[in-house]
């Protein structure tokens, strides 16, 4: 195990992480290998009166640690037993690790969209999977959790026998966000059908997946920038890794999404005066929660809570309350 402080050669390196419009200013880093070193941290932490925070890849740093930062990178070990269907975890891993391991066996976990997000915290969090609908949270796969003290050091949990799925995305141009909004709030979803909807400044985004076939038709309302649509390896719906950047986001359980608040929403966050991305899932299917949708919010800087605050206040007869997922430096 490494130990740095500030001023040492490695220190900045290992407080770093996706985020980049925040990192942890940590009295000491622990950059722990084993279930040994994170005790001794934690016990650092605990004898001294500090504060301390885990950090595997900083993608959901809400806010930063000035006591111990505990530094999980190294500390990645994943294991897919292909007889029992399940995989182990260290607390560092990615799920790109995790999808690798399991694809030869035509195994996959319930990962979302990116697949350099760390395993533990997005489990911790519910996990919203591009199979989210079909299959339900990957909190809810979770077989057992191996912990010091509160410290998660690794998760063992159930993969499905899914080596393809039916996926797809298309893009419009933002003019075309009132009409691309319409259908698909109005689409009838089959329960095994995980969609998202994603505004990204001057495009509007459709992404689908499931094991089953289903139609897209009603989707194509407008000219599409571009379409994809098909069978392929569930590791091509899994995600991308993105380059580390500055972002603030947070998000809203809702109990109901009328048509004339989305596009509200929608218009809000365009004429902003920062730029606003907007996320939509639709919820139900296989996901046990009492929300209809989760509504998210991003923006490529730090400092737009408020304007952030004044999208989601049209939502606010709606508001349930938040998911631990898809916050992103915020208190």
């Amino acid at each position: 195990m490494q130990i740095f402080r500030p001023g040492d050669t490695g220190y900045d390196d290992e407080r770093s992480g996706f985020q980049t419009g925040l990192r942890h200013e940590p009295q000491v880093i622990f950059a722990v290998e084993n279930t040994d070193d994170v005790r001794e941290a934690v016990g650092h932490a605990e004898g001294h009166g500090l504060d301390y925070a885990i950090q595997t890849t900083g993608h959901g740093l809400t806010t930063a640690t000035t006591g111990v930062l505990i530094s999980t990178r190294r500390m990645n070990g994943v294991e897919v037993d292909p007889a029992t269907r399940t995989a182990r975890a260290e607390a560092g891993a990615v799920w790109q690790q995790v999808v690798e391991k399991a694809a030869p066996h035509g195994l996959a976990p319930l990962s979302g969209d990116a697949s350099d997000v760390g395993v533990v915290g997005y489990t911790l969090g519910g996990g919203f999977s591009v199979l989210a609908r079909e299959f339900g949270f990957a909190s809810d796969r979770v077989l057992k959790t191996e912990k010091v003290g509160d410290v998660v050091t690794a998760l063992e949990f159930e993969l499905l026998d899914v080596g393809e799925v039916h996926a797809g995305e298309m893009f419009f141009e933002a003019e075309h966000a009132e009409a691309v909004f319409g259908a698909f709030h109005a689409w009838d979803l089959p329960d095994h059908v995980t969609p998202a909807l994603t505004t990204l400044g001057d495009v509007v985004r459709v992404t689908f997946a499931s094991t089953k076939p289903f139609d897209v038709d009603h989707l194509r309302v407008a000219p599409r920038l571009s379409e994809e649509f098909g069978l392929r390896p569930f590791a091509e719906a899994a995600g991308t890794p993105l380059p580390p950047h500055a972002y603030q986001g947070d998000n809203v359980l809702l109990n109901d999404l009328p048509l004339d608040a989305l596009q509200e929403v929608g218009r809000r966050a365009a004429h902003s005066s920062v730029p606003i991305f907007v996320g939509v899932l639709p919820l139900g299917g296989a996901l046990d929660t009492e929300a209809t949708h989760l509504l998210k919010l991003i923006s490529p800087q730090l400092g737009v809570e408020e304007l952030h605050e004044e999208v989601f206040a049209c939502l606010s007869p709606f508001v349930l309350g938040r998911s631990r997922n898809f916050r992103y430096a915020v208190g």
